[in-house]
């Protein structure tokens, strides 16, 4: 399998790359007034209106710094009732893919970060996967994306 390596702050983090439907700059996004502070914003992709986390703030309390190689991760995200939705992660140093076999990777306890998946080891530390669909409460995902389309155009 292939995935995408990213960092926020100094640890490394994975996505499988099959979920990634793009990869683009970090652009200007609306922002969301009343919605949790890890969501960034709103980006307007090709027409559609996109809900943005932050991955810096989701896991660290701190935003993603701005530098080049800070990137939206585009992916499809599949909400609790089965539909797909498009939803922007921002990450820092995007700038990595890793050809991994599923037995490279071993489960550990996640704690309080329910989003947080398997690890693999590597010679430069460890790596650990994302896990898309437990990103967002419910109370959060019902809010970002039940006034949006499947298309994900505006309402």
């Amino acid at each position: 399998m292939l995935f995408v390596i990213f960092r926020l702050g100094p640890e490394r983090y994975a996505l499988e790359a099959a979920r990634v439907i793009e990869v683009i700059p970090r652009l200007p996004l609306r922002p969301q007034p009343g919605a949790p502070d890890f969501v960034a914003g709103l980006l307007n992709f090709r027409g559609k209106a996109v809900p943005v986390l932050d991955l810096g703030v989701l896991t660290l309390g701190v935003p993603c710094a701005a530098q080049l190689s800070t990137r939206i991760l585009l992916i499809q995200y599949i909400l609790k009732d089965g539909a797909k939705r498009l939803l922007g992660l921002i990450a820092e140093e995007v700038t990595d893919a890793v050809k991994k076999e599923p037995d490279q990777f071993v489960s550990v306890a996640a704690g309080q970060a329910p989003y947080l998946g398997k690890i693999a080891l590597e010679e430069g530390g460890i790596v650990q996967c994302i896990v898309p669909e437990r990103l967002l409460p419910q109370d959060v995902e019902h809010m970002l994306f039940d006034a949006t389309p499947a298309d994900g155009s505006a309402v």
